[in-house]
């Protein structure tokens, strides 16, 4: 098998994005992450950004479709495109734009599973927001699997087999069925390993959810002992903004006391 460098792959959508997020996310990789990796920036309209460490694979948004959610599907279009460009690699590792390595990380921290909930039982079919909805219908897949039903939604990279994925897509017929596939992947192929609970105290994750200039306090505070910080769109502030840009690159010593 040739060697490939990990592939960390990033789906971006421009029009989605609040501020400097896949800046900032890009910058994390390049100082923190201990292993010999390639970005792989894919989605539709993406910015040019210079480095011999990203590649660009340009993918067409998917078709609306009644009850799917787009982005879901997105995904799939996304990453199949990028296996068909890097069919050596065993597999990837999938992370959202608006996650900020901020300490040191190899490949074992993206490994060890991560999980959210225990159960997926507060999502609803009717639900007026797609992505919950897509939470229901995947719990639904599971309880009739006989799989359990962690809720592996945690925002952080996480690591994906190719083969596995293949398999799942076409079992699943995701190209044309939304579900969420992070759920999906670590219920069915990963039940037996130890997950991290992210809601207890770890060294993983920083989340910041709201607008509150209090959570920007305690993100200075806590960033010293978390991996990654990320952030909601009601997260995205100019106090998150102007931490991660002193953070990533004025002449400051971060975190000092």
């Amino acid at each position: 098998m040739k060697y490939t460098p990990f592939l960390v792959v990033i789906p971006y959508l421009a029009s989605a994005a609040q501020g400097r997020e896949l800046e900032y996310a890009i910058a994390g990789w390049r100082r923190h992450f201990k292993e010999d990796f390639l970005i792989v920036l894919t989605g539709e309209d993406l910015p040019h950004i210079d480095g011999d460490d990203i590649v660009l694979i340009e993918s067409k948004r998917v078709p609306n479709v009644d009850g799917q959610y787009r982005q879901h599907l997105d995904y799939v279009s996304c990453f199949k495109k990028v296996h068909q460009r890097f069919p050596d690699s065993q597999g990837m590792i999938f992370v959202a734009d608006d996650c900020y390595a901020i300490n040191d990380f190899d490949l074992v921290d993206v490994l060890i599973p991560k999980f959210l909930e225990r159960s997926l039982g507060g999502f609803r079919i009717d639900s007026p927001n797609g992505w919950r909805v897509d939470k229901a219908k995947t719990r639904c897949v599971l309880v009739d699997g006989g799989y359990p039903q962690k809720n592996y939604t945690t925002h952080l990279p996480i690591w994906f087999d190719w083969d596995k994925l293949e398999q799942l897509w076409e079992k699943y017929d995701m190209l044309h069925q939304s579900f969420v596939i992070e759920d999906l992947y670590y219920n069915i192929y990963e039940s037996d390993v130890v997950a991290v609970d992210i809601k207890a105290p770890n060294k993983y994750k920083f989340g910041v959810y709201n607008n509150n200039p209090s959570t920007i306090d305690n993100l200075h505070r806590e960033a010293r002992n978390v991996i990654w910080v990320t952030n909601s769109p009601e997260g995205w502030t100019k106090l998150l903004d102007e931490f991660l840009s002193e953070y990533y690159y004025p002449n400051l010593i971060p975190f000092a006391d």
